[in-house]
């Protein structure tokens, strides 16, 4: 991870790269999911799901944008990682392999040059509905990471919308390993 990734100036950015982190510590069962909320704050949810079951329980983090960097004692992406990893411990599932969200994280960061996501929540339309579509949002920690990835990635869908800015969904919660 580059000093910027590391210490992003945004907290969803940071939260995001948290979660990578602790990938690259070996608790891959840790995932994030996210949406904006009516309000237009930023919000998500840390969690560990037992596998097989992708609900949003074992929570690590219930966080909005609201709150600005409040909730983190150390608003860096190693301090917010460690806080995450101390409240995992709980969770034997956080330590269980999971290549394919880990792989589906990394990649998203390096589309949104150090970004994070949405899932449309309150979609007013079918084009934004993630379940639908199958797709996520990218929100681009950069102008020159959204250049980059609408370049490689655009495109549009079988109904005739855009697929700059999105991604698939992450994959499901897989089993034991």
């Amino acid at each position: 991870m580059t000093s910027a990734s590391m210490n992003p100036d945004r907290p969803e950015f940071a939260i995001t790269a948290a979660v990578a982190l602790l990938h690259e510590r070996g608790l891959q069962g840790v995932r994030i999911n996210a949406n904006f909320y009516a309000t237009g704050n930023w919000r998500c949810r840390v969690f560990v799901p037992e596998p097989r079951d992708p609900s949003e329980q074992n929570i690590l983090l219930d966080y909005t944008s609201g709150s600005g960097w409040d909730p983190f004692l150390t608003p860096t992406v190693k301090g917010i990682a460690d806080a995450f990893a101390e409240a995992a411990a709980a969770y034997p599932a956080a330590r269980r392999a999971d290549p394919e969200y880990a792989a589906w994280l990394t990649e998203l960061r390096e589309r949104t040059g150090g970004g994070s996501f949405v899932m449309w929540e309150d979609a007013y339309s079918r084009e934004h509905m993630w379940e639908d579509r199958g797709l996520v949002r990218l929100l681009y920690a950069d102008l020159a990471a959204a250049s980059r990835d609408e370049a490689a990635h655009g495109g549009v869908d079988e109904n005739g919308w855009t697929l700059v800015g999105t991604m698939p969904v992450p994959p499901a919660v897989c089993g034991p390993r």
